[in-house]
C-alpha cells in the first residue's frame, strides 16, 4: 500500500500538477471541477488531465474505503443489481 500510496498515486498528481502548472486559471480548479468541465481545458492537455485527474480521484475513493470501518454494503443501483445476479452482497463476496 505504500508503494501504491507514494509512488502510484503520487505520480498521478505530479503528472497533473506539472500539465496544469503552465494554466495558471486551471491550476486553482479542483480536479472534480477539471474534469466536469472538460471543455474548458485545452484539447492538447485534455488526455492527460483525464488520466491523471481520475488516477488521483479513484485512489483518494480508494483510501477512504480501505479503512476497517470504510466501506459499507452498495446501495443504489448497484446494490439492487447485485442483489438481483447474486441474492446479496454476501453471496458476491463468497
Amino acid at each position: 500500500m505504500q508503494f501504491r500510496h507514494d509512488k502510484h498515486h503520487a505520480a498521478y498528481v505530479n503528472n497533473l500538477n506539472k500539465v496544469l502548472d503552465k494554466y495558471s486559471k486551471l491550476k486553482n480548479k479542483s480536479v472534480e471541477a477539471l474534469l466536469q468541465n472538460l471543455y474548458q481545458v485545452p484539447v492538447y492537455i485534455r488526455t492527460t488531465v483525464i488520466n491523471n485527474g481520475g488516477g488521483h480521484i479513484n485512489h483518494s475513493m480508494f483510501w477512504k474505503k480501505i479503512t476497517p470501518n470504510g466501506g459499507s454494503e452498495p446501495r443504489g443501483e448497484i446494490g439492487t443489481a447485485i442483489k438481483d445476479n447474486f441474492g446479496s452482497f454476501g453471496d458476491l463476496q463468497k
